[in-house]
């Protein structure tokens, strides 16, 4: 399943999948960010629901493709 050619992630969205990209966990990212933990599994989440995803890998392999991050 392709993506929607109008994807867009918000600043924040972003951040995180870098991070998750990078093999980042939750808790390290959030620290990295200064944000809580859930707030960082709930960005992904956001981002894996936007991307069609069914799990993270295939999300990040999913941004990376649109060059999304």
């Amino acid at each position: 399943m392709s993506l929607i050619p109008t994807l867009t992630l918000t600043l924040r969205e972003t951040e995180v999948i870098r991070l998750v990209a990078d093999g980042f966990s939750a808790k390290e990212a959030a620290i990295r960010l200064e944000i809580a933990p859930c707030t960082v599994e709930r960005h992904v989440e956001n981002v894996r629901l936007k991307t069609r995803s069914r799990n993270r890998a295939h999300m990040i392999a999913q941004v990376m493709t649109a060059q999304l991050i």
